[in-house]
C-alpha cells in the first residue's frame, strides 16, 4: 500500500492496453518512488526507460505489478523472487476464478513460488490497490476522490475503482481502497488486519462474495469492531449471486442467514448494496455516535422537514417536542415566522448564522442525541437572477459570499464539539459551493431524507455493536457455532 519502488509489467505504448492504462494512472496519482516497466521490446514507454528484465533494474524493488498473459504469471513471479522482491499485485485473470483444471493449477503454482520466496501478492483477478496517504492509484480508473476517512477492500475489482465517479458526485472521499480478487495469498481478513492498524482510517468497507476463513474473520472483526466500524455488502446469498461469484472470483458462497449470523457475530453491520454501504461509511467516518434515538429537525422548508420526521419515526428513532423553556431559547433566535417545537421551520432567514445557532441551541439543552439540517443555501445558490438585475449589489454579494463559505467550515465543527451528529440534507449537488464546502470540510450532505435517516441509524446501529461486543467481552463469551435461526 505503500510501496518505496515499483516494478511494472504489462504496459507498453500501446493505449488500449489495460497495463498501460494502469501506468498511467499510478504516475498520475502524485506517487513519488521510483518506477520501473518491463517490456521484452520497448525502449521507453511514456517517457520513462524501459527494462527488459528486473536484473537489468540493478536496484532494490519493493513491489512488482503483473498486468501480463496469464501463463508467464508464474515465471515473472519467479523472476521478481530471485531479485528479492517480497510484495505484488497481480492483476492477471484467468486463474482459479475460471473453474477449469488449468486455472486452479496456474493459481496453485503462483501460490507455490511466492511461499518458495515469502512474496505476499494480491490478486490474481484484482484491478489494484488506492491509497491517499502514499499517494497510489494503480487501478483502472483516474483521479479517485481521494481524502476522507474511509477503506474499502473488495472481492469486485469494479467497487474499488469503477466506483469512483459516484463517490465523488456524491462529494465522499476514500483514504485507501484493496482488490483482493481470487484471494490466493491475502484476503479479507488480512485486509482487516491492515486498516486496523491506519490511524487515518476511520470507517471499513467490505464488499464479500465469500468468506475462506470464517472464524479467523469473526475473531479479527470483533478486534477491529471494537475500535473502528466495520460495513459489508455481501451478495452470494441466492441462487443468481451464487452462481455469479463462483466464476467472478471463484468464491463458494453461503446462504443469506448463514452470513447475517457470521456478520452478527463479527459486530460487522450489513448493508443491502454499495450506494447504502458508502451513505453508512460517510456517516460513521465523520460523526461522533448518537447517544440516544431522540432527533431535532432544523429546516427552512416544511415539506423536507415533515419528510425527515416521517422518516425518523418510522425508523424507530423520535423527533420529540421540545420543551417551553427550549421554545423560548429559540423564539430568541429567530423570527417570528419560525416554528420552534420541532421539527424547527424557519420559513425564511437571512441570518446565515442561524442553522448553527438553532442545532448548538437543541444539543445544548440535553433534549436530543442527534440533528438534520434542511435549506443550508448560499447567495450563489439562490441568487443567480437577482445578480442578473442588480449588478451594483455584486460587491456586497462578494463579501457575504466570502463571509457565508467561512462560516460552513464552523458548522461543520458543531457534531464533534459537541459529541452528537449532525446531518445535513440538500438537493444541490456538489457543484454547489455550499456543499461542496460541506462536504469538504468533513459534513456528511445526503440527497434525500430516506438516506440522511438511514445514515443515522448506522450510527445507532453501531453503537449497540460497540455496547454488545463490549457485554460480550466482559462475560467471557467466545465466537460460537453459527446455527440457522
Amino acid at each position: 500500500m505503500s510501496p518505496s519502488s515499483i516494478a511494472f509489467y504489462g504496459a507498453s505504448n500501446n493505449p488500449m492496453k489495460m497495463g498501460t492504462m494502469q501506468l498511467a494512472n499510478l504516475l498520475e496519482s502524485g506517487y513519488r518512488g521510483e518506477v520501473y516497466p518491463i517490456h521484452p521490446r520497448e525502449e521507453r514507454v511514456m517517457g520513462l526507460p524501459a527494462y527488459r528484465s528486473l536484473e537489468e533494474v540493478g536496484k532494490p524493488v519493493d513491489m512488482a505489478q503483473l498486468v501480463i498473459p496469464t501463463r508467464l504469471v508464474p515465471s515473472v513471479l519467479e523472476e521478481c523472487g530471485r531479485n528479492g522482491v517480497r510484495h505484488a499485485i497481480i492483476i492477471s485473470g484467468g486463474f482459479g476464478e475460471t473453474m477449469s483444471e488449468e486455472g486452479r493449477r496456474l493459481e496453485r503454482e503462483v501460490l507455490d513460488v511466492a511461499r518458495r520466496y515469502g512474496i505476499r501478492f494480491l490478486g490474481p483477478n484484482c484491478v489494484g490497490v488506492q491509497n491517499a496517504s502514499c499517494p497510489l492509484n494503480t487501478t483502472t480508473m483516474p483521479e479517485p476522490p481521494f481524502g476522507g476517512g474511509v477503506a474499502i477492500a473488495s472481492q469486485s475489482g469494479a467497487y474499488t475503482s469503477m466506483l469512483n465517479p459516484y463517490l465523488r458526485a456524491q462529494g465522499m472521499r476514500i483514504r485507501q481502497t484493496i482488490s483482493v480478487g481470487n484471494e490466493a495469498d491475502i484476503d479479507l481478513v488480512d485486509c482487516l488486519e491492515y486498516f486496523a492498524g491506519q490511524e487515518e482510517v476511520r470507517a471499513i468497507g467490505l464488499y464479500v462474495e465469500a468468506v475462506r476463513r470464517p472464524r479467523r474473520f469473526i475473531a479479527t472483526a470483533r478486534r477491529v469492531v471494537a475500535r473502528k466500524p466495520v460495513v459489508a455488502v455481501y451478495v452470494g446469498g441466492n441462487e443468481a449471486g451464487s452462481r455469479s461469484s463462483l466464476t467472478h472470483t471463484g468464491a463458494v458462497s453461503g446462504p443469506d442467514w448463514l452470513y447475517d449470523g457470521l456478520f452478527r457475530q463479527a459486530g460487522i453491520i450489513r448493508a443491502d448494496d454499495m450506494d447504502c454501504m458508502a451513505d453508512y461509511l460517510w456517516a460513521l467516518s465523520t460523526q461522533p455516535l448518537p447517544p440516544g434515538e431522540r432527533m431535532a429537525v432544523v429546516t427552512n422548508s416544511g415539506g423536507p422537514g415533515t419528510s425527515l420526521a416521517y422518516h425518523l419515526e418510522k425508523a424507530g428513532m423520535s423527533v420529540p417536542a421540545f420543551s417551553l423553556r427550549l421554545q423560548e431559547r429559540l423564539r430568541e433566535l429567530t423570527s417570528p415566522m419560525t416554528t420552534v417545537c420541532n421539527p424547527v421551520d424557519i420559513t425564511f432567514e437571512t441570518n446565515i448564522y442561524i442553522y448553527k445557532q438553532l442545532v448548538e441551541a437543541a444539543f445544548e439543552s440535553g433534549e436530543v442525541d442527534g440533528a438534520f439540517l434542511y435549506g443550508v443555501f448560499g447567495a450563489a445558490d439562490i441568487g443567480v437572477n437577482i445578480k442578473k438585475r442588480m449588478p451594483e449589489l455584486a460587491p456586497l454579494e462578494k463579501a457575504w459570499d466570502e463571509k457565508f463559505l467561512a462560516f460552513l467550515p464552523e458548522l461543520a465543527e458543531v457534531p464533534a464539539r459537541h459529541g452528537k451528529p449532525l446531518l445535513v440534507m440538500s438537493f444541490l449537488g456538489t457543484g454547489s459551493a455550499t456543499v461542496r464546502t460541506l462536504v469538504e470540510s468533513d459534513q456528511p450532505v445526503f440527497s434525500s431524507a430516506s438516506r440522511a435517516v438511514r445514515a443515522m441509524q448506522c450510527l445507532l446501529r453501531y453503537r449497540e455493536v460497540r455496547r454488545s461486543l463490549a457485554d460480550r467481552e466482559s462475560e467471557g463469551l467466545s465466537v460460537t457455532t453459527l446455527a440457522r435461526p
